[in-house]
């Protein structure tokens, strides 16, 4: 029995990256279908769709559609596995979806196990690196319903990984492979030309430094011919202009108009007018602060001894890689914040940021165990991880409006009415089924406050979702909103409410069961 019992320690001791990742996959498995769709899964679907035709049936509405410059590399995976599968119903279609971006949110995770690793040798390091990505409530909760953000950010880290290991191992194959990830990155989000501008910066410090230009110029070819080949392979936008339409796609991403209502501090201000502290507030309320105050410690650790040994920091070292990390998480910032770009509601756009924020907290972290202070680094890593694994336990599903404890001890919905809470609507789902649950009318009609409502039909069972009819507010039996929009009470409701959704002491969704004279 020992021996056997040995051998599974051994077993998990060597494997312990893939062991996370089938853990977590494995509470998916009987989770995912909880969570309800968020805003703009529908209108993704669709823009995969429109490729997906465009590539096997050549049907050219993909170029008449205002989304035609987005970037599809998630997406046509995604429908090619729905047409395989030939999924009809769209309770299929949507679980499968969050069900796939979920595990891709995953593979993301255990890359940074293995980053972490291969940068400290560290095991303990590399599983609090998976644990701060999968046990941050707001990024998990987005892990299912987000293929825009959670893809980008996963492939981001994966292109850290093969960034970090190329740099190490400087072959053509090496950097074939980084140019690979490098083409996916761009093509899920423009803003992803800020890894390749480093490391084709960095081929260029080390060539001039070690004077080996010819193998650096090799380097430098293959790293951007892979990356562009691939780009092209994978957008089907770009296939009949490569340069020029790749330029109109940068050109429309960069001013993106977007002029709807974001709340901020109890005002509704629009989206293309925000002030320049949105995004520093924003990560700061809504991430857990011992991870605030790891990345904060890794930072000054780094910028000091940076500054004490910076030829050695920004030559071909592995301590450059956190350089990159602290651009990486403090450039995109700068631009938002310069170019005062438009922004949605919270940071969802530059979750991309985290991860890179994760690995200065790991800098830190790995300083403080070889200063034998490995006891403290374990004991606020354990009260951290535990206390936001209850959080996301005991308000599952709702973990996307997830506040730190700067906010979480108001007043009586002081959140919702200061900051956008559910703002992709994905609650919606356990209204509708709350309202089908205790009304056993054969067909309700329903009002909803915004677009989500509508949409989270979808992903209910298609007999329930055959019962619900959705119609004006004076036409209808139930009223459900989720405050976006609209932060106040609805007085003209009171008295009528019927159920609402909470999590701590601010409303996620609420139904009112109307009564029309």
């Amino acid at each position: 029995m020992n021996s056997r019992k040995t051998h599974i320690l051994n077993f998990i001791n060597d494997h312990l990256g893939i062991v996370l990742f089938l853990f977590m996959g494995t509470i998916a498995l009987f989770t995912f279908d909880e969570h309800g769709m968020g805003w703009d899964e529908v209108i993704q679907r669709k823009t995969g769709l429109l490729n997906y035709n465009y590539i096997f049936s050549g049907n050219d509405e993909l170029l008449r559609s205002k989304d035609k410059d987005y970037g599809v590399a998630f997406e046509v995976p995604l429908i090619i596995i729905e047409k395989t599968l030939r999924m009809t119903d769209t309770r299929s279609v949507y679980l499968m979806r969050h069900l796939i971006t979920h595990f891709f949110f995953l593979l993301g995770a255990l890359f940074i196990f293995k980053l972490a690793l291969f940068l400290y040798k560290n095991k303990i390091v590399a599983t609090i690196a998976f644990l701060m990505i999968v046990l941050h409530p707001r990024l998990y909760a987005h892990s299912f319903i987000n293929t825009k953000d959670i893809p980008f950010l996963s492939m981001f880290i994966v292109s850290l990984y093969y960034m970090a290991v190329a740099f190490k191992n400087k072959t053509l194959l090496n950097f074939t492979i980084l140019g690979f990830s490098f083409g996916i990155l761009i093509n899920l989000r423009i803003m992803g030309v800020l890894l390749p501008s480093a490391a084709l910066l960095f081929l260029l410090i080390d060539a001039l430094k070690d004077k080996t230009y010819l193998l650096h110029l090799k380097l430098t070819v293959t790293l951007l011919l892979s990356a562009v080949l691939l780009l092209i392979l994978t957008w089907p936008f770009l296939w009949s202009d490569p340069f020029g339409n790749f330029i109109a796609a940068f050109k429309s991403m960069s001013n993106f108009k977007w002029s709807n209502w974001v709340l901020l501090g109890g005002e509704l201000i629009r989206g293309n007018n925000i002030p320049w502290y949105y995004i520093p507030l924003w990560f700061s309320i809504s991430t857990p602060l011992i991870y605030l105050f790891a990345g904060l410690l890794g930072s000054i650790i780094l910028l000091l001894q940076s500054i004490k040994r910076p030829i050695y920091f920004f030559s071909n070292s592995m301590e450059r890689n956190n350089i990159l990390y602290l651009a990486s998480f403090i450039l995109p910032v700068l631009v938002v914040i310069i170019m005062n770009s438009t922004l949605y509601d919270g940071w969802r756009q530059l979750y991309f940021i985290y991860p890179s924020f994760v690995l200065i907290g790991l800098y830190g972290m790995n300083y403080l165990i070889q200063q034998n202070k490995k006891q403290i680094v374990l004991i606020l890593a354990a009260v951290s991880f535990v206390s936001v694994s209850i959080f996301m336990i005991l308000n599952a599903p709702f973990q996307q409006v997830y506040f730190n404890e700067l906010l979480s001890f108001k007043s009586d919905e002081y959140i919702r009415k200061n900051f956008d809470f559910d703002y992709w609507g994905a609650s919606y789902k356990q209204s509708l089924e709350y309202i089908l649950d205790n009304d056993e009318t054969e067909v309700i009609s329903i009002a909803v406050a915004n677009n989500p409502g509508i949409y989270n039909l979808n992903i209910l069972k298609p007999e329930d979702r055959k019962r619900v009819i959705i119609v004006p507010l004076e036409e209808a039996s139930y009223f459900i909103t989720e405050y976006r929009f609209h932060p106040q009470d609805y007085d003209e409701l009171q008295g009528m409410e019927f159920h609402s959704f909470k999590v701590g002491n601010n409303t996620v969704s609420q139904i009112f069961k109307v009564v029309n004279n």
